[in-house]
């Protein structure tokens, strides 16, 4: 009788451990936290918070964001990493983060320490300057930034991060010394542009669009292969020189060590989301449709590769 209660204890805990089981298919158990390693009003922080409303519904649980900005987009990596691997928090990653991956490992790294689930968004960026500045194309803001070194001063957020590399590399490419100024949010660098504290940025286009056609930013590039559809007479970076096309990538990860099952579940449901309506409409309303954003599990994998390959590349020609 022993052995026959043990046995039945013994298989219980063994089906609890197996792909497929009871276990596995309650998720998610409870509300999910995804963090957002930047500040509020951001393009990140804009862009999760419209997916989360579509994931909630596909999910049919609640979804809590938690901005949690600092460290070039790492404290908010360290929390996850610290987090239990199951499931229910979330880490929203960027370009910045397959940055950080190249450098030295400190206490996290995106390869090392997390799993792919998706990728939601491949937004376009712009060389942006306020409109106090006198730039009117992007050549003037080379030429004074060649007559002036180090004067001109840029912003964005994540120090060490996508914002300051894919500056400081632009910088080199243009053969410029610039001036990289750190901000927490998006929205922040929007301020200092309109209030003349910085020269410029180069920001996502999608929530900088409502301020340049209001005349109070004014864009000088569109950082991509080809032109922008709302600005169809700003000529796009590798027409004026520059050849750097990249684009700002926009997705999720969890902590190692998440059973499969449940990465391939948030995965599914990500693209499930990505075809809600509400979320469809805020692409559509904000040209996020432009580039194919969606990257399933495998697809998302090898991009982390490839990403993190190119900026090696970059980082290395930049001298940074």
């Amino acid at each position: 009788m022993i052995r026959s209660a043990l046995s039945i204890l013994g298989y219980l805990a063994l089906t609890l451990l197996l792909p497929g089981s009871a276990w596995t298919a309650a998720y998610p158990e409870r509300p999910i936290e995804i963090i957002v390693p930047f500040g509020v009003g951001g393009g990140s922080d804009t862009a999760a918070r419209a997916i989360v409303r579509a994931l909630e519904k596909v999910l049919g649980t609640k979804i809590v964001i938690t901005n949690m900005p600092g460290g070039g987009a790492t404290k908010g990596m360290i929390h996850v990493a610290q987090q239990p691997a199951d499931g229910h928090t979330i880490l929203a990653i960027t370009t910045s983060h397959f940055i950080d991956a190249v450098k030295p490992k400190t206490r996290v790294s995106l390869l090392q320490d997390f799993v792919p689930v998706a990728r939601y968004q491949l937004d376009t960026t712009g060389i942006l300057v306020g409109a106090k500045t006198p730039f009117k194309t992007l050549k003037d803001l080379i030429d004074y930034g060649k007559k002036n070194p180090r004067q001109l001063k840029f912003a964005g957020t994540s120090p060490g991060g996508w914002s300051e590399i894919q500056t400081l590399s632009v910088a080199k490419l243009a053969d410029i010394q610039i001036t990289f100024v750190p901000y927490d949010s998006g929205a922040e660098i929007k301020a200092a542009m309109l209030g003349g504290h910085i020269h410029g940025a180069m920001e996502e286009l999608a929530e900088t669009l409502p301020l340049i056609n209001a005349g109070q930013i004014r864009a000088l590039a569109v950082i991509s292969e080809s032109r922008h559809p709302v600005l169809p007479d700003v000529p796009t970076t590798v027409e004026q020189g520059i050849k750097h096309t990249k684009g700002l990538t926009r997705g999720f990860a969890l902590r190692k060590g998440t059973a499969p099952e449940r990465v391939k579940l948030l995965a599914e449901a990500v693209r499930k989301a990505m075809e809600e309506p509400s979320y469809k409409k805020f692409e559509q309303e904000n040209y996020l449709h432009i580039r194919k954003g969606y990257l399933p599990l495998d697809d998302f994998r090898k991009a982390w590769e490839e990403e993190v390959n190119s900026y090696r590349e970059i980082l290395k020609g930049a001298g940074l």
